[in-house]
C-alpha cells in the first residue's frame, strides 16, 4: 500500500459579515430632501439623481414663474402632482437607495418614517412656490360676497395682478383692511361720481344695471346702505362695495370710505371645492 502524501491545506478565510448601514445616515438624508428635492441625494454621494431632481425642481418652478399655471385650475392642480411625484422620488429614494458598491440597505419598515415626510414635502415645496410666485389660497368666510363667493368658498388669488395694471370698474379685488384681508367689487374709480338711490347705483349720472347683487332684506330696513351720497371720487381712490348688498361693510360706511391703490393686494382667480362634490368656478 502505497504511503499516504499529505498535502498542506490553507484555511478558508471566514465570510466578511454584511456592513450595517447607518440608520442615522439614511434618515437625516431624507430629511435633507424633505427640505430641499436631491439634498438628501448629494448628502449619500448620488450626484445624478440629485441633478435629476434638481432639473424636475426647476421645471416645476417655471410652471409656476414663467408660465403661471396656477393662473387655471387644472394647471394649480398639474402643478400640486408634479410636486408630489417629485417629492415621493426625492424622499424614498434618499431613505430606501443602496450605495454604490454595497448591498446594505435599512429596513423596509423604515419606509413608515417616509410617509410624514413625503407629506410635509410636498406641502412645503407647493406652499413655497406658489406663494413666491405670487398666488394665494384662502378660504374666505364672509358672506358679503354672496352669490358670487359663498362663506366656506376656498379661493386662489393672484397677488400680482394689479402690478401692471390698475383695478377697473367691475373688476373683484383682494384688499387689505385694517387686519385682515377680504374681497370686494371695484364700482366706481378716480374721477367716477356714485351715487345710491334706493338701491339704485348712479355712475356719472346713468343707473347701473348690477346682475350680481343680492339684497338679502326688504328695502328700507338700512336706509344709510340703500341711499348715499353723490360721492365724488378722488384720484388713486376706488369705491368698493360687497355683491350681498346688505351684509357688506365697505365704501358706503364712513368708516371705510373710498379705499387707496395700495390697500389693493391682488385678484381673486377662481374658488374650488375638493372634498364636497369637487369642482371649481371662475369667480367674476
Amino acid at each position: 500500500m502505497a504511503d499516504l502524501v499529505l498535502i498542506p491545506t490553507i484555511p478558508e478565510a471566514p465570510a466578511p459579515e454584511p456592513t450595517r448601514p447607518s440608520v442615522k445616515r439614511y434618515l437625516i438624508a431624507a430629511v435633507l430632501s424633505t427640505i430641499l428635492p436631491g439634498a438628501g441625494q448629494l448628502f449619500r454621494g448620488h450626484r445624478i439623481r440629485a441633478l435629476c431632481l434638481l432639473i424636475g425642481l426647476i421645471a416645476i418652478w417655471l410652471g409656476f414663474w414663467s408660465l403661471r399655471l396656477p393662473s387655471s385650475y387644472p394647471g394649480l392642480v398639474l402643478l400640486l402632482w408634479m410636486c408630489l411625484l417629485l417629492a415621493l422620488f426625492a424622499v424614498f429614494d434618499a431613505l430606501l437607495a443602496k450605495d454604490a458598491g454595497s448591498s446594505a440597505r435599512i429596513s423596509r419598515w423604515w419606509i413608515l418614517a417616509g410617509i410624514p415626510l413625503h407629506y410635509l414635502a410636498t406641502n412645503v415645496l407647493f406652499t413655497a412656490l406658489l406663494w413666491s410666485s405670487g398666488f394665494q389660497t384662502f378660504r374666505f368666510l364672509s358672506e358679503s360676497m354672496e352669490p358670487t363667493i359663498f362663506a366656506g368658498d376656498k379661493i386662489v388669488a393672484d397677488r400680482r395682478f394689479y402690478h401692471q395694471r390698475a383695478p377697473d370698474r367691475g373688476d373683484l379685488v383682494l384688499l387689505r383692511n385694517r387686519d385682515y384681508v377680504t374681497v370686494k367689487r371695484v364700482i366706481a374709480v378716480g374721477g367716477d361720481t356714485i351715487e345710491g338711490r334706493e338701491r339704485s347705483i348712479y355712475l356719472n349720472g346713468q343707473v347701473q344695471f348690477e346682475r350680481f347683487i343680492l339684497h338679502k332684506f326688504e328695502t328700507g330696513s338700512d336706509p344709510a346702505l340703500d341711499t348715499f351720497g353723490p360721492v365724488k371720487i378722488p384720484p388713486g381712490k376706488f369705491f368698493v362695495m360687497g355683491d350681498n348688498r346688505d351684509m357688506s361693510l365697505d365704501s358706503r360706511s364712513s368708516d371705510v370710505g373710498p379705499i387707496d391703490a395700495s390697500a389693493i393686494v391682488g385678484r381673486p382667480l377662481y374658488g374650488y371645492h375638493i372634498w364636497d362634490k369637487p369642482h371649481y368656478w371662475w369667480v367674476q
